[in-house]
């Protein structure tokens, strides 16, 4: 099993997978419970008489808009806005540090890579498995959703709730790769976890106030979380390119990671 870095990686982080889907599986339930049984529809007429600014309207519901009359409407608002990206992020840039920073921290990879497995082979089924790990998270909350809505008789459109999980999916592993670059190129583990996290929560500042903010129209683009759920796809579904700038993002940082893992002086 120790020259299968990647399954052992798996297998490593098989309870968490468990704890995810469950604390996924609670919440998602909490909330068709709450879409079940509130008055929505009154709700949003509510919100509507109120004549928020359509710009606080994005701000709070997103790309869509706030409405409260769907379970799409309602997911965006909270899980897939908030809730949702923090666990998975969270979870990346903690996989991320592991992949390499943390092994070499605690004299493990020297073992390693006295055996037969190479630097490369090393570094890239870290790479793997890490992105293996954000597929289950964010495909964690598909089932989740699934589940959830067949229990309290909702309909969703489960296309699109796939769409906005593999989004959910990129935005993770392309912050965990990063964060697996920064942990081959950096010696601090402070700036390994806070250079990715700044990134992610700069991104989602941006693109939080972006619909306040006229000036920010164009800045918006160098929003990872832009890319992530500017489409809506919880509501349109796929977009046709915006899944490109997660790959090639990633595509870069993984060379560059690689290249840089080559020339690191190995503590031993």
């Amino acid at each position: 099993m120790l020259r299968n870095i990647f399954l052992k990686s798996i297998r490593d982080s098989r309870y968490t997978f468990l704890y995810v889907f469950l604390t996924y599986l609670f919440v998602c339930s909490l909330i068709m419970y709450v879409v079940s049984e509130l008055p929505l529809n009154e709700i949003q007429i509510i919100f509507e008489k109120l004549q928020l600014p359509e710009p606080l309207m994005s701000f709070i519901g997103g790309e869509g808009g706030l409405n409260l009359t769907t379970v799409e409407g309602i997911l965006n608002t909270d899980m897939f806005t908030v809730f949702a990206p923090l666990i998975s992020i969270g979870f990346s840039i903690y996989y991320g540090f592991n992949s390499s920073f943390k092994e070499e921290e605690k004299k493990y990879i020297d073992i390693i890579l006295s055996t037969k497995i190479t630097r490369e082979s090393f570094l890239i089924q870290k790479l793997l498995s890490m992105i293996f790990k954000n597929l289950i998270i964010s495909y964690s909350l598909f089932f989740s959703i699934i589940i959830s809505t067949f229990f309290f008789n909702l309909t969703i459109n489960l296309w699109n709730v796939f769409a906005v999980c593999f989004y959910l999916f990129l935005l993770s592993s392309t912050l965990g790769i990063m964060t697996i670059f920064f942990s081959t190129f950096l010696k601090k583990s402070n700036y390994i976890y806070g250079i990715p996290s700044s990134i992610a929560i700069i991104s989602y500042i941006i693109y939080s106030i972006e619909p306040l903010i006229e000036s920010f129209k164009e800045i918006k683009y160098i929003s990872l979380f832009y890319f992530y759920k500017g489409h809506d796809p919880l509501n349109n579904g796929f977009h046709p390119w915006h899944w490109i700038i997660f790959v090639l993002v990633s595509i870069l940082f993984a060379s560059m990671s690689l290249y840089y893992w080559k020339l690191r002086d190995i503590d031993t």
